[in-house]
C-alpha cells in the first residue's frame, strides 16, 4: 500500500514538474522571440527617414546615390536605409546614409546552424541576434490600402512597402531533455512605415 501511495505521490510531482517547466521555457522563448521581433520592428519603422528631405544622398540606395528607401525585400530579407545621424554616432542627419547603422540588412542565415535551424541576422552572418535556434522567419509586405504586394518585391513597388508583417518561431533555447520535447514558439508583429504615409 505504501509503495502504491508513493508511486502516485511521485507520478503527481513529476507531471507537475514537468508542467512547471513547459511554462518556463514557454515564457523564455516568448520573451526572446519578443525581443528579437521589437528590435527588428523598431528599426523597420524608420526606413526610408529622411530628415532634410535630401534627394539625393550617399549610399542611401544600396551604396550608390539615392534618397533612404527600402532597397531590397524579400520572404526572408528585407534592406532599407535611413537618414538619422552625420558620419559621426550623435551628429546631425546628413542627408546621407553613411554609417552602417544607416544601412540595415535583416536576414535568415543557416550558416553555423544545424538540424534545418538557423538564425536571424542584422547586416551580416557576424552579427547574430539569435542562437541557432529559429525554425522559420517569414516577411510579408503590404500597400497603404492593404493589397499584399508578391514577394520579393520588385523594384517598382519598393516605394509602395507601407506595412511588413513579421513571423518568427523560435525553439527553446533549454530542451527538456527528461520528456524528449523541443518547445517552439510562433511570434508575428507588423511594422508600419512611419515615413510612407498614414498607416494601413
Amino acid at each position: 500500500l505504501t509503495s502504491i501511495i508513493m508511486t502516485a505521490v511521485y507520478s503527481v510531482y513529476r507531471v507537475q514538474t514537468h508542467s512547471a517547466k513547459v511554462q518556463e521555457s514557454r515564457l523564455e522563448a516568448q520573451e526572446y522571440a519578443r525581443s528579437v521581433l521589437d528590435m527588428m520592428v523598431r528599426e523597420i519603422r524608420n526606413a526610408a527617414y529622411n530628415p532634410l528631405s535630401a534627394t539625393n544622398g550617399t549610399n542611401c540606395a544600396g551604396g550608390s546615390s539615392g534618397v533612404p528607401s527600402v532597397v531590397t525585400a524579400a520572404a526572408t530579407s528585407i534592406r532599407f536605409t535611413y537618414d538619422f545621424q552625420g558620419t559621426t554616432a550623435g551628429s546631425a542627419p546628413n542627408g546621407n546614409c553613411d554609417n552602417t547603422d544607416e544601412d540595415i540588412i535583416y536576414t535568415y542565415d543557416t550558416t553555423g546552424c544545424t538540424g534545418g535551424l538557423g538564425n536571424i541576422t542584422r547586416n551580416g552572418s557576424g552579427n547574430p541576434l539569435t542562437n541557432c535556434n529559429v525554425t522559420s522567419f517569414d516577411m510579408r509586405y503590404f500597400k497603404q490600402d492593404g493589397t499584399e504586394l508578391a514577394r520579393p518585391v520588385s523594384a517598382g513597388e519598393l516605394a509602395n512597402v507601407q506595412r511588413v508583417l513579421i513571423t518568427l518561431i523560435v525553439q527553446s533555447l533549454k530542451p527538456d531533455t527528461e520528456f524528449g520535447s523541443q518547445l517552439t514558439v510562433t511570434m508575428t508583429s507588423n511594422a508600419d512605415l512611419r515615413n510612407r504615409g498614414l498607416p494601413s
